[in-house]
């Protein structure tokens, strides 16, 4: 019995570092987006919304509302995007949307006298996406967000310095989006919004 004993011991002395050794060298397998519930991304958007209507319109003591004014087109860098959602299943993820961007125009009066004009956009929505592909490194989507847009407004002239705050409805409907990675991520969307009709940007997805 101690010969068999102290063959066994042998026997496990021997193989037991190879064990550790091979299951070491093995590479672990990552963790798909499919198990990473939380998703923090951060982003850029073009084309959004306000973009497309102009010259936003205050109230009557600010003096973009004054007739006598010439303007030029509103420009913007675009919009920078931060947002949270948790997938409650493989379907469905539910989270919001921070967005923030600045319009500029400049105003000239009948009698030369230029205006220049910021109006900077705070947005904040809810949000919902509905995935029809969800693997590990890829998911594919649509989604729909509501909610509300802060403009502040701004008009600085040699004589006076004006502001207005006016509130408007914000939105993002997403026709399609695709996520590509496992914990680090990029994302590419494209629809209609207060944001951007291109959205695009960087993710991090991170289990409980």
């Amino acid at each position: 019995m101690k010969t068999i004993s102290l063959l066994i011991f042998c026997i496990l002395a021997i193989n037991i570092p190879a064990v550790i050794a091979q299951d070491q060298d093995q590479p672990k397998p990552e963790k798909g987006q499919t198990v990473l519930f939380n998703d923090i991304y951060l982003g850029y958007g073009a084309g959004g919304l306000f973009y497309w209507t102009g010259r936003m319109k205050h109230n009557g003591d600010f003096p973009s509302d004054e007739s006598s004014f010439k303007y030029t087109d509103p420009s913007s860098a675009g919009a920078l995007l931060l947002g949270y959602q948790r997938s409650m299943n493989k379907v469905v993820a539910l989270g919001f949307m921070f967005g923030y961007q600045n319009f500029a125009y400049t105003g000239t009066s009948t009698s030369g006298e230029k205006t220049e004009f910021n109006d900077i956009l705070l947005s904040g929505m809810a949000r919902v996406t509905f995935a029809y592909v969800n693997k590990p490194s890829v998911r594919l989507y649509s989604g729909i967000g509501f909610g509300i847009t802060v403009n502040f407004g701004k008009a600085t002239s040699s004589r006076q310095d004006f502001t207005d705050r006016k509130l408007w409805p914000g939105g993002q409907i997403t026709l399609m989006g695709i996520r590509f990675g496992r914990a680090f991520g990029g994302f590419f969307e494209f629809g209609i919004g207060t944001i951007g009709i291109v959205n695009a940007g960087l993710s991090y997805k991170f289990a409980d």
